[in-house]
């Protein structure tokens, strides 16, 4: 299925690019353009580092122009595999305000996608502007900054004029960036009484002390709005220009700029002057640590944790295709069952599945969601309403195959009929120990959600969590060796999904491919889940069992910010158990050991900076 590919053009200047150009360039400037691609859902731009967002959530606000650039047939996952390799050219610290900026990320974007270059009086004006008097002068201090520049200065008559146009990228901030607070941008103050409020009462402050006659000062503006609002709540950033707040800029002694200064709890951390990118960065970062003292995990050494998978335990063969579809076609009632059309779409699903689990075994381009006709998914629900509980587990391992492809996992996660919540609710209600099969594959489906970002978030969303904590309470404990062994895995699954979650709440700069962080899960929710791993723990005598679950106790506890789930697993006497399952040699082979060992250090680690910080 074609996927709509669209430019968005923002103008990072709010209109002042218009109106004020002229007097400051020598030229006419339509805006100061910034642009980012949106596809698959999400909007992926180059700041720092590559990143995306729900499409116009940035701190850019809405475009000022959306430019349909075609339609795309490259599917998700290779699109995603590009980002990866893209990482690698367009990292933070690569970004060259003339060369290598937010408009060059979206050209290679587009061009991969739909074989088109975006406009091109976007991508060629940072050659342009250095035509300009204005930007030969600029040339030697944006060089000093960011190194030497690809393009070369076209020798002009004298006297000619520029060509009317706009000037690229974030690079355009360099002569108009100092512009106003907009959207997207840190506010000024001009009030000393509202600065000094704002300094004591926010834990980490960043000040910069611009003039509306400094050069420099323009080329540091957007990089310091998009490093400061990149950060979140972890700092709070003032811009002041002290030609139109004197009295701030005396108070706090301020002779040259761009000046910056820093201020932790209050008090001053820290200053410098001057232009210097990677200063600026490396100061912000100290502060923000400073601010924000380090996990005590993360002064652990713990090799065993680090060496572990951050990728979900899958059920992907699909090599029982034929044989599942014939038994499914023997449950089926023969009275007011499908129809001839219903079969036809049946068989279709059903070759689909082949092609594709021939594409994965000989390398070849798998088949289209075209191939899998129009109403697959309307059908797989009426067969679940005609099927006896017993009887669906052909069914629901036919979901699981499905939804190994991203895009068929994306319509579950946008599922207005919860069909993956019904299913679990379903196991949970049931009695397991009969219907093996059923909650088995139903495991399994649960454990193939977390193939894709999108779905995995969803099943441990508000809207579907508490189904899948009571799928997995229910079957940790099962007497059935399998059900365990798949309910250990889908535990494992949700600890990495926590963990990576976690790990993006502190990391603003790495982008989210996953349609957003998970919400805030409950602490009976982590309560409950914990409760029932550590019960399953002590209960197993398999070591890959325990290993699994383990993983998922590091997972869920490591770097929590409460310490309440260490506190609750130490409470039931993890560390002991752990320790007893040593000693009978259930657990021996050394990298379970070392894990368990690791685990133990975490609770401990954890249960005392949490009875330090209550003495406090």
């Amino acid at each position: 299925m074609a996927e709509k590919v669209t430019l968005f053009v923002y103008d990072l200047s709010q209109g002042m690019a218009r109106t004020m150009s002229l007097g400051l360039v020598g030229r006419h400037i339509d805006a100061i353009y910034h642009t980012s691609v949106v596809v698959f859902g999400r909007e992926f731009y180059y700041g720092q580092g590559i990143m995306s967002a729900i499409p116009g959530t940035t701190m850019h606000g809405q475009p000022m122009e959306r430019i349909d650039m075609g339609e795309t047939e490259i599917p998700q996952e290779v699109f995603m595999e590009l980002m990866d390799n893209l990482r690698e050219t367009y990292t933070a610290d690569a970004y060259h305000l003339l060369d290598n900026n937010c408009n060059n990320f979206s050209n290679d974007v587009c061009q991969f996608l739909v074989g088109k270059p975006i406009p091109s009086h976007i991508t060629s004006l940072p050659a342009d502007f250095l035509n300009t008097p204005f930007g030969q002068s600029m040339r030697p201090m944006i060089e000093g900054m960011f190194g030497p520049s690809r393009h070369t200065p076209s020798p002009r008559p004298i006297g000619s004029s520029p060509a009317p146009g706009a000037v690229s990228g974030v690079g355009a901030a360099a002569v108009l960036g100092a512009a106003t607070a907009g959207a997207g941008t840190v506010p000024f103050m001009t009030d000393l009484g509202q600065l000094q409020n704002t300094i004591r009462n926010n834990t980490a402050t960043v000040v910069y002390f611009t003039s509306a006659t400094c050069p420099p000062c323009r080329v540091i503006a957007p990089i310091f709005d998009e490093m400061v609002l990149s950060k979140g709540k972890q700092i709070v950033g003032v811009k002041v220009d002290i030609g139109m707040a004197q009295t701030i800029g005396r108070a706090y002694e301020i002779r040259s700029t761009p000046t910056f200064m820093f201020f932790l709890r209050g008090e001053k951390f820290s200053q410098f002057s001057g232009a210097d990118q990677a200063e600026l960065r490396s100061s912000i970062d100290l502060l923000i640590y400073s601010a924000h003292p380090a996990h005590p995990h993360a002064l652990l050494s713990l090799p065993n944790y680090q060496k572990l998978s951050g990728t979900p335990i899958l059920f992907s063969s699909l090599e029982s295709v034929d044989a599942l579809f014939t038994k499914l076609k023997t449950l089926l009632p023969t009275e007011n069952g499908l129809s001839e059309t219903e079969m036809k779409q049946l068989d279709k699903i059903h070759n689909w599945l082949k092609k594709r689990d021939a594409a994965k075994t000989n390398k070849t381009a798998e088949p289209t969601l075209g191939e899998l006709g129009a109403t697959w998914k309307p059908l797989l629900g009426k067969i679940i309403g005609l099927l006896p509980y017993d009887n669906q587990f052909p069914l629901i391992d036919i979901i699981r195959m499905l939804i190994l492809h991203n895009r068929i996992a994306e319509v579950y996660a946008k599922d207005g009929n919860m069909t993956l919540v019904h299913l679990f609710n379903a196991v949970a209600a049931k009695d397991n120990e009969s219907s093996k099969a059923v909650a088995l594959m139903t495991l399994r489906v649960a454990c193939n959600a977390f193939s894709s970002p999108l779905l995995g978030t969803y099943v441990l969303s508000s809207a579907a969590r508490e189904s899948t904590k009571q799928l997995l309470v229910t079957t940790l404990l099962s007497t059935v060796t399998q059900q365990r062994q798949t309910a250990a895995s889908l535990a494992f699954d949700i600890g990495v999904k926590i963990a990576e979650s976690r790990s993006k709440a502190t990391d603003t700069v790495t982008p989210s491919l996953s349609g957003g962080p998970l919400d805030d899960l409950e602490e009976d929710w982590n309560v409950e889940c914990l409760s029932a791993i550590v019960k399953a723990i002590e209960k197993e005598d398999s070591e890959e069992t325990i290993y699994r679950l383990v993983a998922s106790v590091a997972n869920f506890i490591y770097k929590e910010e409460s310490y309440s789930g260490a506190a609750l697993v130490n409470v039931l006497g993890l560390p002991e158990i752990i320790d007893n399952k040593i000693q009978i040699q259930v657990i021996k082979s050394a990298n379970v050991t070392g894990l368990c060992r690791e685990v133990q250090e975490m609770v401990r680690t954890a249960v005392a900076e949490q009875a330090k910080n209550d003495e406090a």
